[in-house]
């Protein structure tokens, strides 16, 4: 009953910071721009970047450009300090009078196997007051991240990013792969919905048919065949490749004023999911999640896992396909279907 009622108080809190959310962002989407373009129509140098408050998140800055290095080992969990550290990085993006903040944010992973990794289930199933407020954060990180329209958001991933930190990265404006990437919203296969915004984001990226084919699923999509359905922009042969050409992009990005930025991302905010859509999906959320049957999931995840670098949580989506549904497995397999090749990430 402690996560039931972990989730009973965490739909309050939800439906509060989004009535918050919604009252500050009122047309539900991009209206940071006009409120902005003038006063960030200039060349200069971004502003020091103060140092994450938990030691999660390292910062590099040439000229308008930023690159953010996740670190969170032992797989970039997205534990409370993590999220607290994007969350605050994010809050000091926003465009103020007192500093300029960059034109490109480019997010990259100092852990070779890993870029995001899910929300951190041990958390959840402790029932501490900072997990429902980390839930909060993350949905307000994907917001922020579609409406601060003065910067352009970039995700450099050469690693595995699953549930919330695929949530996370389909929200940024645009996607590069290395040779290890290998992403996955499996929330399905456990009981759950995708809550942040992953679900809306994903759709209008890949198309509602092939979304509904790898969320129903619960699918993992590597660099080629995430380039092919155009969830990657690009996908290169080796990280080093993938580095120096995503800062490319960046730099000439930089260059151009920032007025045309901001207006190009204001206008191509209406395929963002609407602050109305993620309140209504943060109330279905919560029941589906205090389910007896998600509840005992989480039970079972963390037994497989207890979310360190092992094989099990490199084997997401199948690992955990494997371990709920072993029992119903092997009687489909007895029937000749392959059911957990189906699920394993294909080669279109």
């Amino acid at each position: 009953m402690r996560i039931h009622s972990f989730f009973v108080s965490l739909t309050t809190i939800l439906y509060l910071v989004s009535r918050t959310i919604a009252n500050h962002h009122k047309a539900g989407h991009g209206t940071l721009a006009p409120r902005f373009n003038a006063l960030h129509d200039r060349d200069t140098n971004t502003s020091s970047i103060p140092p994450s408050r938990n030691g999660k998140l390292s910062f590099s800055q040439i000229a308008n450009v930023t690159r953010v290095t996740i670190d969170n080992p032992p797989i970039n969990l997205l534990t409370v300090d993590l999220i607290s550290d994007l969350y605050d990085f994010l809050l000091w993006t926003q465009p103020s009078p007192d500093k300029t903040t960059p034109k490109v944010v480019i997010f990259s992973s100092a852990n070779p196997d890993f870029f995001i990794a899910h929300f951190d289930l041990q958390e959840l199933q402790a029932s501490h007051p900072e997990s429902a407020m980390a839930l909060q954060q993350l949905v307000s990180i994907g917001r922020l991240l579609q409406n601060i329209t003065s910067t352009a958001f970039i995700a450099e991933i050469n690693g595995r990013t699953f549930g919330g930190g695929q949530e996370l990265s389909s929200q940024m404006d645009m996607r590069f792969a290395g040779p290890n990437a290998l992403v996955s919203q499996y929330e399905n296969s456990c009981g759950f919905v995708a809550q942040a915004g992953g679900q809306f984001s994903l759709a209008p990226i890949i198309g509602k048919a092939r979304a509904m084919e790898h969320l129903l699923a619960s699918k993992a999509i590597n660099a080629k065949t995430g380039t092919q359905l155009g969830l990657f922009n690009m996908d290169y042969a080796d990280a080093d490749t993938l580095r120096r050409e995503v800062d490319a992009l960046a730099a000439r990005i930089g260059l151009f004023p920032q007025a045309a930025l901001n207006d190009t991302k204001f206008s191509l905010s209406f395929m963002s999911p609407t602050t109305q859509q993620l309140d209504e999906q943060i109330a279905r959320f919560a029941p589906v999640a205090a389910s007896r049957l998600a509840q005992d999931t989480v039970g079972g995840l963390l037994s497989g896992s207890n979310e360190t670098l092992g094989e099990y949580e490199k084997g997401i989506p199948n690992s955990v396909v494997e371990s709920l549904y072993a029992v119903q497995l092997g009687a489909l397999v007895d029937k000749g279907q392959d059911v957990l090749n189906a699920g394993k990430t294909d080669g279109r």
